[in-house]
C-alpha cells in the first residue's frame, strides 16, 4: 500500500526559527474526495531539512469508508514526488484503531510500506521522528518513542535536498463520493539538524477541501477532516 503519492503545495505559512511556530493562511481548495483521490491537512516545508520530529496520536473516531487514513512526519523529494520516507499512524477501512507505520519510497523503487504495531488506542501518544545521520549524507533513519525502528536508509541525493511534511492524509481507494473522516493530533512539532537541534524553515499550509488544521498551540495542531463533502 502506497500512503503517500504527493498532491501540489498549497497556501503560505511559517515556520518560525528556533520556536518552530506555525502561522498559516487560508489554503486553496481543490476538488476532493471520489474515485482514487488523496486530500490533505498539514504542512509542507518549502525548504530543505535535515529531519522532522512530532509527537501523533489518534484524538477522534475514525470513519475509513474506503482506502486509508494517516497521520504521519517525514521527508520528500518535492522535485520528483516520487520519493519519501515517513512514519506515524494509519488506519485500514472498518478500523477503530490505528497502527504505527513507516513507508520508504527509496528513488528508482517503488514504495514498501512496515507495519510495526496495530491497534494503538486512541488518545495514546508516540514520538515519531526521521533524521538525516550526522556525518552521514545522504542516510536516515525512522525513530519511533526515542528509539531507532530501522537501519540507516540509503536515499540517493536526499541530502539538502529533501522537504519535511507533517500531514495528516485521507485515500479514499476505488470509492466514488466518500471522504474518510479522521483526527490525528500532532504535538510538538519540530523540525531538525542532523545532531537534533531545532531548525527553523518556511512552510506551505495543506488545507484540502473536507480536511482542515485546528491549531492548539504554536508546535500542536489536529489535522481532520471537516464532516464536509466536495458536493456537499
Amino acid at each position: 500500500m502506497s500512503i503517500s503519492a504527493r498532491a501540489p503545495s498549497l497556501a503560505a505559512a511559517l515556520f518560525a526559527a528556533a520556536a518552530c511556530a506555525f502561522t498559516a493562511s487560508p489554503a486553496r481548495a481543490a476538488a476532493i474526495c471520489g474515485n482514487g483521490t488523496y486530500a490533505y491537512a498539514g504542512f509542507d516545508g518549502r525548504s530543505a531539512s535535515d529531519g522532522v520530529s512530532a509527537t501523533i496520536s489518534q484524538s477522534g473516531a475514525l470513519d475509513v469508508r474506503d482506502g486509508h487514513v494517516a497521520g504521519w512526519i517525514g521527508v520528500v523529494d518535492e522535485n520528483t514526488g516520487n520519493s519519501w520516507l515517513q512514519v506515524g499512524l494509519s488506519a485500514l477501512p472498518d478500523a477503530t484503531t490505528s497502527g504505527i507505520y513507516y513507508e520508504v519510497a527509496a528513488p528508482g523503487n517503488g514504495a514498501v510500506y512496515h507495519q510495526l504495531q496495530a491497534g494503538v488506542t486512541p488518545g495514546v501518544a508516540h514520538r515519531f521522528a526521521v533524521l538525516e545521520l550526522k556525518n552521514r549524507p545522504n542516510w536516515w533513519r525512522v525513530w519511533v518513542d526515542g528509539r531507532p525502528v530501522t537501519a540507516p536508509l540509503h536515499l540517493r541525493n536526499s541530502h539538502d535536498r529533501w522537504i519535511p511534511q507533517v500531514l495528516g492524509e485521507s485515500w479514499t481507494g476505488t470509492s466514488t463520493g466518500l471522504c474518510n473522516r479522521y483526527a490525528y493530533a500532532f504535538a510538538d512539532v519540530s523540525l531538525l539538524t542532523a545532531d537534533r537541534r531545532p531548525a527553523g524553515a518556511s512552510v506551505t499550509a495543506v488545507q484540502n477541501l473536507s480536511y482542515a488544521i485546528v491549531h492548539l498551540s504554536q508546535t500542536s495542531f489536529v489535522a481532520t477532516s471537516t464532516g464536509k463533502s466536495a458536493t456537499s
